[in-house]
């Protein structure tokens, strides 16, 4: 138990971090533009406090499941969290393409790619604390 704390705690943080770049690049520019087209809808800033919540809630899921696997080390990290965000968010693009007019193909695509590359350093994580910890 120890481990998978130590780990979603890493994690957490280093997720974080290597997602502000993406965020601010990518995700808060498209947030203003839908909050203009949807204002009674989209806020203009998120509420982060749910956001922080279903990341945590995320974490845990993420590396009880690679802890499950055997995932112990950078490289099989990386190459799981590849797969894994690919498969995840590919489901949850192509769900939200579906609900709603919300987003493109275009933007759904470019999240999957964003996704894959920071579902990389995830499980690089995940895997290096679970075979350190």
């Amino acid at each position: 138990m120890k481990k998978i704390i130590i780990t979603v705690i890493i994690t957490f943080i280093v997720s974080i971090v290597a997602s502000s770049i993406p965020g601010y690049l990518l995700y808060a520019p498209h947030q203003l533009e839908l909050s203009g087209q949807f204002p009674n809808t989209v806020p203009p800033i998120p509420d982060f406090s749910f956001m922080i919540l279903g990341a945590l809630f995320f974490m845990v899921f993420t590396v009880v499941v690679f802890d499950k696997m055997g995932i112990n080390n950078l490289k099989s990290g990386a190459i799981t969290g590849i797969w894994f965000a690919l498969l995840l968010f590919s489901f949850f693009d192509f769900t939200l393409m579906g609900l709603f007019n919300i987003i493109t193909l275009e933007f759904a695509l470019v999240d999957i790619a964003v996704s894959a590359v920071m579902g990389s350093i995830q499980g690089a994580v995940i895997g290096w604390s679970l075979g350190k910890f």
